[in-house]
């Protein structure tokens, strides 16, 4: 007959989830799983089994759980991967746009100084501008 801490130690887990898991198996079954003898608890030999199979369902249980987590994970970490990279593109689009939204600002800076130049250009001249105004005068006076 082994103890409550002997099945513990032999499935790695700790004395509290074998009185848990032997609590809702004493519910569903109606047999004595269990002997106290002088303040300690030992299973018999139905206990026992029903013990370890008890808690190597749990374990088989965890483990699928671990397992669809850890796909799960997996699945999650690729996205991440994909997000990241996507991330990456865009930003040298990004990069790529700015500088081609700068050069089209300078060159359309540059459009409207050469258009007012063109501008300036295409005007006739003036007949009279300021300084023969005051040249002329001078030239009445006398």
């Amino acid at each position: 007959m082994k103890t409550i801490k002997n099945i513990a130690d032999e499935f790695g887990v700790n004395v509290q989830t074998v009185y848990r898991r032997l609590n809702k198996v004493k519910q569903a079954e109606n047999g004595d799983l269990t002997i106290k003898i002088d303040g300690v608890t030992y299973f018999t030999e139905n206990g026992e089994q029903v013990i370890r199979d008890s808690l190597t369902n749990a374990e088989q249980q965890l483990n699928a759980v671990k397992q669809a987590e850890s796909s799960e994970i997996l699945f999650l970490r690729e996205q991440v991967r994909e997000l990241n990279a996507d991330k990456t593109k865009l930003l040298e689009q990004i990069d790529k746009l700015t500088t081609h939204a700068e050069n089209l600002s300078r060159l359309t800076e540059n459009s409207q100084i050469l258009l007012a130049q063109q501008k300036i250009e295409s005007l006739p001249p003036s007949k009279f501008n300021l300084w023969n105004k005051i040249f002329r005068k001078k030239d009445n006076r006398e």
